[in-house]
């Protein structure tokens, strides 16, 4: 027994000293910047294996031996911190951002989280400050200027209007070159609403309407992160779809910790950006007559004088001075408000989780009165639960949206006009803001000036649409850790969307001789419009299953393995019905029965499936070196059933050097060099490999007649021939790059080379009308685009005080058709009149091509006997579309509470056709037309072709002068055409300022008075400078409304003008 007590009393004594030996520490991280806590970091007793992390409340508590010496803190996004222990029994650490290390951990293909040095291509992570930094309502426009190898555009200014995002170039002629979108692992639609059914959504000139994409729907507060793939090895895990890359779209979820409360609200002022340039000399008339009806400014030179104007209406005239008004076009549009709102909830504990988010925006456009409106709704929820080994998580969205826009482009002959293409129209003598009263007697319908066109008034007021879309869309995620290395997938998603949308144009029926007398000397009447109204409905419907199974596994000491096996099954269709009727009995009243004549329905839809087997694997040694490789198998319902199984694989290497070699005398702190191959593959569209029958339909002018007629239905064989044996489209990439950082993260250099050549492009081929058939599908041709990529990141300063943060990106993307189909010398892609958009053998894909003079074989104009220009036997090349380069700067200047941010965007280079510009150069309200003051003058350089007597031809120098009168057809493209084109097809080249941003976070004495956790006060500007070339000097480059891919690059056809916003918004966490 006394022994027993004895030892009993020993080992007490051993448990005194041992605790004594040791101490408890405990203490409380934060940010530096927001001073909030910060849950799971990293704690670690250096030259010890123990260690801790923080919990929901940043708060922790670790036990550490006497022979300790310090304390390490890390988490990703913050700058790793090693603090002395000492005596200390209470260390609290604010770790500060650091935005280098926000791109460590990266998602990447099919969603799976892996860290970027693991990677052997280029990928690239923006966060949701740097998305949302100007309060877009359009996430995708908050990565302008900011990603190397992307080029993105809003295609329009009209509210929620679109946005085209291509990624290392356009690699398909006849098909989408848009990436998949992809949110939290679930592809969603991404389709501009109105498919082929609806009037004005197939890019062509005649009257177009502007809904957005779908990709617009996302509320831009709820992403944590967007991640670009932008190269076949990176994307090809996602099947046919993601064949032009893809974006990754991460959203905010619940964390750990007490309820978060998040509230942001924004409101700004919308202006117009650009106006055309107009002249300023010459007034309303034609051939420098002063002809009262006319819609140009081809009249006598300006001389301040006060004249008559107008029409004689019940025995009265206008008059005005004879001047230029100032401002006209700015005058024209209105200031637009947008209001952007959003509140967010997240909280949970350690085994569940959620987020709440509710978004508004309302914005009311630049066009006069309530006609292009956008108001959109977001309900979000998100949440996920632990239950030993299984994880189930899931989401659910709401996108309710209501818009209002007005028509762009040619307006269809006798049914309704287009308020910019009238707009352009009116004499620069004209003040615009006159005609908003456009039930004046002097601009009503019946006496307006000009029987040419209409009152753009009366157009924007009396003419319109409406569109209403229900969206859901989400998913259910189910992960089960069966062991320590496997896991097993199940996610099911689904984007579900209802479309409802009515279109009209106001019936009226001009005076007869209403021009009659001081204003009309050539007695010309205009032309009823007969109106109609449209009412549709379509429904797109996508589901997505997969089931994965994920390994990782460890090797010894050197080597590791992970990856995936799994399964995937795409549905996704579409289903539309159009009804319409003409010829409306009761003005005003827009309703499908309102006609005598028999309403006109027409209705599509189609369903496609893909099925995917796919595997990846990475196998790592010590860490620094990775060699990833990829495969996956599609079965597509659209291709022949000998054709649509399609295999594509890819492989990728990364050697981290700086963890490889013993680099830190060079003060190198970061060295990798990759390489990348991959394929990716692509199916076609629905219904082209068998003959169809379609709905007969005859071209009239800008409008088609169409069956039904008089109640007699009418089919017949499409005049497309399609193919049984279609192939898919097969892109393959190599890629090769490297990232270098040095000055502890402070200096960094990504750079990137790709090549990626598609072949087996799936074209329509224009055949002989003699065939019976006007084109046919065939797998045929080759597009190869190769280019760098550049992103420069830096600190240059970092003190307490003040931060700089800097950033820079270049990208040169080079594009060229290496193969047609036999025969065939060029491809028409696009058209306006006599221009063309072409692809050609040996050139980029996308060359404008348009009439042009003829030349002698000294380079010398030939003209005729009038002095005018003669036409070449063929269109001449007037350029690409295809820019030179592409570059982007960001700053961000941070001292102490206050952050002044701004991203200029640069792009250089390429050729658009202008509708604007044709049109106005018509009138004569452009300023080019002032040439030589509109004086009598030859041609420069211009010489007479004569034929000699004795054979053969020579050339004589010109001395036939163009006529004052006649300067004005150097302008159409009729008499002109040689040289008019030289006038609308115009630099594509802009620089802009993107966003500026000045912040200020209210100091938390003053934030914790409203019981906030952090404030933020943040006044912005939107593409507040726009700096254009003097080749043009008439619209943004970046609007079209030929849609949203290939086409667009075209140009535009009287589009209308883009906008800029200057706003106020504020953050509130609590």
């Amino acid at each position: 027994m006394k022994k027993l007590l004895q030892s009993l009393f020993m080992l007490m004594l051993c448990a005194i000293s041992a605790t004594a030996q040791e101490r408890t520490i405990t203490g409380t991280v934060t940010a530096q910047d927001d001073k909030l806590p910060i849950p799971g970091v990293s704690i670690k007793v250096l030259g010890t294996t123990l260690g801790t992390s923080t919990d929901p409340s940043g708060k922790y508590t670790l036990k550490v031996p006497s022979t300790a010496k310090s304390i390490e803190f890390s988490s990703i996004g913050f700058t790793t911190q090693t603090r002395e222990i000492g005596s200390q029994t209470v260390i609290n650490v604010a770790l500060s951002s650091d935005s280098k290390q926000l791109g460590e951990v990266v998602v990447t293909a099919l969603g799976v989280s892996r860290e970027k040095k693991t990677l052997g291509y280029s990928s690239t992570q923006v966060g949701t400050d740097e998305i949302n930094r100007g309060a877009p309502t359009n996430a995708v426009a908050g990565l302008q200027g900011k990603v190397a190898g992307v080029d993105i555009s809003t295609t329009s200014g009209s509210p929620g209007g679109s946005s085209k995002v291509i990624l290392r170039g356009f690699s398909s002629v006849g098909g989408n070159n848009q990436p998949l979108y992809v949110i939290d692992g679930v592809p969603i639609n991404n389709s501009r609403p109105g498919g082929t059914s609806a009037p004005g959504t197939v890019g062509d000139i005649s009257e177009n309407y502007d809904f957005g994409n779908g990709a617009n729907d996302i509320n831009p507060n709820d992403i944590e992160t967007i991640s670009i793939l932008k190269g076949a090895a990176a994307s090809s895990l996602y099947g046919s779809r993601a064949s032009n890359g893809v974006i990754l779209i991460t959203t905010k979820k619940g964390k750990a910790g007490a309820l978060k409360i998040d509230l942001s609200s924004s409101a700004s002022f919308t202006n117009v950006a650009i106006v055309p340039s107009i002249q300023d000399q010459y007034g309303q008339g034609w051939s420098k007559q002063n002809w009262l009806a006319e819609n140009g400014s081809w009249g006598p030179k300006l001389d301040g004088m006060t004249r008559p104007w107008g029409p004689i209406v019940d025995g009265d005239q206008e008059t005005k001075p004879f001047v230029a008004v100032k401002d006209n076009f700015r005058d024209a549009f209105d200031t637009g408000q947008e209001f952007n709102n959003s509140l967010a909830l997240s909280g949970g504990n350690e085994t569940s989780t959620f987020h709440l988010s509710y978004g508004n925006i309302y914005s009311n456009g630049i066009l006069p009165g309530a006609n292009d409106t956008y108001k959109r709704n977001n309900f979000s929820l998100s949440g996920s639960t632990k239950y030993k080994g299984l994880t189930v998580s899931g989401s659910a969205n709401y996108v309710g949206k209501n818009t209002r826009a007005v028509q762009t482009g040619q307006a269809v002959s006798g049914i309704g006009s287009s308020f910019y293409e009238d707009l352009l129209q009116i004499p620069v003598d004209y003040p615009f803001t006159n005609f908003k009263d456009y039930n004046n007697k002097f601009y009503n319908v019946d006496n307006y000036f000009s029987p040419f066109s209409q009152n753009p008034y009366y157009s924007v007021y009396e003419n319109g649409s409406r569109f209403k879309s229900d969206r859901f869309y989400g998913n259910v995620d189910l992960k089960y850790k069966a062991t320590d290395w496997l896991s097993f997938q199940f996610q099911q998603g689904a984007d579900l969307t209802n479309n409802a949308s009515k279109f009209w144009n106001a019936k009226n029926n001009p005076a007869i001789g209403s021009w009659a007398g001081g204003g009309n000397d050539e007695g010309y009447t205009r032309q009823e419009s007969v109106g109609n109204v449209i009412e549709g409905s379509e429904r797109y419907f996508e589901y997505d299953s997969k089931l994965n199974a994920l390994f990782t596994k460890k090797f010894g000491n050197d080597f590791d393995i992970n990856g995936l096996i799994g399964v995937n099954y795409n549905d996704r269709g579409y289903r539309s019905v159009y009804t319409g009727v003409e010829n409306l009995a009761i003005p005003g009243f827009y309703q499908i029965n309102n006609s005598a004549n028999d309403p006109t329905s027409t209705s599509a839809e189609n369903e496609r499936r893909l099925f995917g087997a796919y595997a990846s694997a990475t196998l790592g040694y010590k860490n620094y070196a990775f060699l990833t490789l990829n495969a996956r198998n599609d079965w597509s319902s659209t291709l022949p059933a000998d054709n649509r199984s399609f295999f594509y694989p890819g492989a990728n290497l990364a050697v981290v050097l700086s963890d490889a070699l013993d680099l830190s005398s060079a003060k190198i702190s970061f060295l990798k060099v990759r390489a990348a191959v991959g394929q990716t593959g692509s199916d076609t569209d629905p219904y082209r490999i068998f003959n169809t029958l379609s709905r007969t339909s005859a071209a009239l002018g800008f409008g088609n007649i169409i069956f039904p007629i008089a109640g007699v239905p009418g089919y017949s064989v499409s005049d497309i021939l399609n193919n049984p044996d279609l192939k898919p489209e097969i892109s393959t990439e190599t890629e090769f790059g490297g990232e270098i950082r040095f000055f502890n993260n402070r200096l960094g250099l990504d750079v990137s080379y790709y090549n990626r050549v598609t072949k087996d492009q799936i074209i329509p081929v224009v055949t002989a009308p003699s065939s019976g058939v006007t084109s046919r599908i065939v797998n045929f041709g080759k597009i190869r685009n190769r280019g760098v990529e550049i992103a420069l990141t830096g600190t240059p300063v970092k003190n307490e005080n003040f931060t700089w943060d800097i950033g820079y990106t270049f990208t040169r993307n080079r594009n060229v058709v290496l193969e047609l189909p036999d025969g065939l010398d060029k491809l028409v892609l696009n058209t306006a009149y006599d221009a063309q958009f072409v692809a050609r053998v040996g050139q980029p894909l996308g060359v404008l091509e348009a009439p042009v003079p003829k030349y002698d074989p000294q380079g010398r104009i030939v003209v005729g006997s009038n002095g005018f220009p003669l036409l070449a036997d063929n269109n001449g090349s007037y350029g690409t579309s295809q820019r030179d380069f592409i570059m982007g700067l960001t700053n961000s200047f941070k001292f102490k509470e206050f952050t002044l941010g701004f991203t200029l965007d640069y792009r250089k280079g390429g050729v658009f056709y202008s509708g604007t510009a044709d049109l106005l150069n018509f009138v004569g309200n452009d300023i080019k037309t002032l040439y030589n003051d509109r004086r009598t003058f030859i041609i420069p350089n211009s010489v007479v072709q004569v034929n000699n007597p004795g054979g053969g031809i020579s050339y004589v120098e010109n001395t036939t002068p163009i006529s004052e009168g006649n300067v004005n057809a150097l302008y159409y493209t009729n008499n002109g055409k040689a040289v008019a084109y030289q006038n609308r097809i115009l630099d594509k080249t802009f620089l802009k300022v993107r966003d500026i941003t000045l912040s200020y976070s209210l100091p938390k004495s003053i934030a914790q008075k409203i019981r906030a956790d952090r404030a933020t006060l943040t006044v912005y500007g939107r593409n507040l400078i726009t700096w254009l070339p003097k080749e043009n000097r008439t619209i943004d480059p970046e609007v079209s409304n030929f849609g949203n891919d290939l086409t667009s690059e075209f140009g535009e056809f009287r589009t209308g003008p883009s906008v800029r916003n200057v706003g106020l918004s504020l953050n509130l966490t609590f």
